[in-house]
Order: C-alpha cells, then sequence, then structure tokens
C-alpha cells in the first residue's frame, strides 16, 4: 500500500493523531521531541534550534507502508542531510527533465540555497531508519567563510543562489570522519547551554567538511566510472546479491561467476563505483543493517551479530566500535532513549 500526501498533510499527521511529547533536555526550551505512532508508522522526530537560526533534525521513524511526500516549497536554508541506517529516495520534478536521489545508510544529500523545484521524498522501506538533517542560513555560511563585504567565495557560490535559479543538489558518500561527528550529536552528554555549545561545534565541524568536500569537487578531484555501462549493471547486481546475504554472502570467486565477471574486474568495479574493497563493501552493510537492528530494539546484541554474519561476538563488537565510535550496547541503549 501506498500512502501519499504533501508536506503539509504529512506534518498534520503528527498533530491530529497519537503524539506524545517528550524532553531528551529538560532545560531546554528550544529542544523538542515529538513522539508518534498513527497510519504511516511509528518513531520521534526531534528539533534543536541552535543561535542564528540554525537547526539540528533528528528523526528515528518506521513505516507501516510506502509514503510518497511531495512537496513544491522553496527552501531558506541550506541542508546537509545524512542518513545513518535505512534508505529513501528523492525525486525532483523539473521543467525538462525528473532526477532521483538515492539516499541510503552511509550517504548524505546537499541541498543549497535558491529555487526548489517540486519534489518528491519517497519513504518505501520498512525497516527502521535514522537520520540527522542540519539546516544552516546563508547569513551563517556568509559569516564564516565571506570577504569583508559579504561576498562568497566563487568555490562555494553555487551553494547560495538566487530564487530564480534552481538550487544545487548532490548526494555523496558520508565519510568516517563526518560520521563521527554525527555519533556523537546522537550521544551528546549534557544538556542546556553546555549542551547547545556542544552541538554547534559538531555543525561547525560537519559544515567544515562538508565544504572542503564541495572544494574538492569544484577542483574536480571527484572519481569518474571507467567502467562500460554494461560493467556497472553487473556490479550493481553483485552489490544486491551482497546486501540479499549478508549474514551467508558468496565467497569473491563465487560472486564473480554469479554476475559473470572475472574477480578481478569485480574487485575493480568495487573500487571504482563504491570507492571500497568487496570486503570492506561487506563489512560496511553488515554493520549498518546491525545498526538498524540495534535501533529497532527487539535483539540482543549477540543475535544481531549472528544475524549480520559475525561469528563471533568480540569481533562484531570490534568492528561496530571502529565504525560507529561506540559499542553496541551502548548504542542500544542510547537508541531506547
Amino acid at each position: 500500500m501506498t500512502i501519499s500526501l504533501t508536506f503539509d498533510e504529512y506534518y498534520e499527521q503528527f498533530e491530529e493523531e497519537n503524539i506524545k511529547e517528550l524532553q531528551f533536555d529538560p532545560f531546554d526550551d528550544l529542544d523538542f521531541t515529538r513522539k508518534h505512532d498513527n497510519r504511516l508508522g511509528k518513531g520521534w522526530v526531534r528539533d534543536i534550534q541552535l543561535r542564528d537560526d540554525i537547526w539540528i533534525k533528528i528523526a528515528k521513524e518506521k513505516s507501516r507502508d510506502r509514503v510518497v511526500i511531495s512537496s513544491s516549497e522553496e527552501e531558506g536554508a541550506i541542508h546537509w542531510h545524512f542518513f545513518l541506517s535505512g534508505k529513501q529516495q528523492y525525486i525532483h520534478k523539473l521543467v525538462h527533465k525528473e532526477t532521483c536521489f538515492p539516499i541510503t545508510s552511509g550517504t548524505h544529500a546537499v541541498f543549497g540555497y535558491g529555487l526548489a523545484a517540486p519534489m518528491v521524498e519517497d519513504c518505501s522501506d520498512k525497516e527502521p531508519f535514522l537520520e540527522i538533517n542540519i539546516e544552516v542560513p546563508p547569513e551563517v555560511l556568509r559569516s564564516f567563510i565571506s570577504s569583508p563585504d559579504r561576498e562568497l567565495p566563487d568555490t562555494f557560490n553555487h551553494l547560495v543562489r538566487p530564487f530564480d535559479q534552481e538550487r544545487y543538489t548532490r548526494v555523496g558518500k558520508t565519510q568516517l570522519v563526518m560520521n563521527t561527528a554525527l555519533q556523537q550529536i546522537l550521544q551528546c552528554p549534557y544538556q542546556g547551554m553546555t549542551k547547545r555549545i556542544y552541538l554547534e561545534s559538531k555543525v561547525i565541524e560537519l559544515m567544515s567538511l562538508m565544504l572542503e568536500e564541495e572544494v574538492k569537487l569544484q577542483q574536480g578531484e571527484t572519481k569518474k566510472f571507467l567502467l562500460s555501462s554494461e560493467y556497472q549493471e553487473r556490479i550493481h547486481y553483485a552489490q544486491e546479491i551482497l546486501l540479499n546475504n549478508l549474514d551467508n554472502p558468496p565467497s569473491l570467486m563465487e560472486l564473480a561467476r554469479q554476475v559473470g565477471i572475472c574477480d578481478y574486474n569485480l574487485k575493480r568495479g568495487f573500487r571504482e563505483v563504491f570507492n571500497t574493497t568487496v570486503f570492506g563493501y561487506l563489512r560496511d552493510r553488515r554493520l549498518e543493517k546491525a545498526q538498524q537492528l540495534l535501533l529497532d530494539g527487539q535483539m540482543k546484541v549477540a543475535s544481531v551479530a549472528r544475524a549480520v554474519g559475525y561469528n563471533s561476538p568480540t569481533s562484531f563488537n570490534a568492528a561496530f566500535k571502529r565504525k560507529f565510535g561506540v559499542s553496541p550496547k551502548a548504542y542500544q541503549l542510547s537508541a531506547r532513549q
């Protein structure tokens, strides 16, 4: 079943259905969380307003059905949208073309300031998802990197466009250093003013990392796919096989045989398409799946380890902590808050 809503209708669901106001921080009136359990799904959305109209929005959701949300609104801030688990896709409906941006665990989307084309957000995955959205007004960006006359460097002009120009949009892979800052936001140990200073420092850290990524993109340091479209399709087929068999994946040679290429091209293809090895890709997806299961809270840590193909709890604990900076048990306890 598919539920189609506008953004206004979507947010009305929070007002009309079973809403429970939660307080992560009773000492901060600008930090509020709404818990819901309605026809769309269950979960919570936390909004934290920092100074200068900077926002951190954290959502933990589990959809009951496919939810398609459409909007034609213009955005008044620069958005850095980080997806920590689950998957969605954004579809931009331009006048002459339609562009799809798939967002999966370990990726992020950048939405600049400017004319926002009509957009559809397709939440078709019933597995729980966790996302963090950072919203920064153009004035805040200018306060950090503009010249004395408030002009942005040419390298970043694409992030702030006039409203008669289509806003900048792209999807990228979230780096480990970014993920560490995101986990620190989720695990913030402070309250009140100390919390606000701490979270603002994490926003600035993420903003600097994202701006550095934009510099590299503008300088042409991004990798270009060297494989033919046919080979890219085979690599994505191999990806699908791994995702469907996280607990018992085929060997490298068997995977290559199943997709019809040699193991050398399989390894080369994963490097070019996913910027990692086959084993590295498998490990990351296993740990992200484990993150989802821990977030769901229905299984013990040892059971989660087995469900994603780890026979040794010790190996699982070490791998999870290396990737997310926190032990599986500590992550599960924080997710229950």
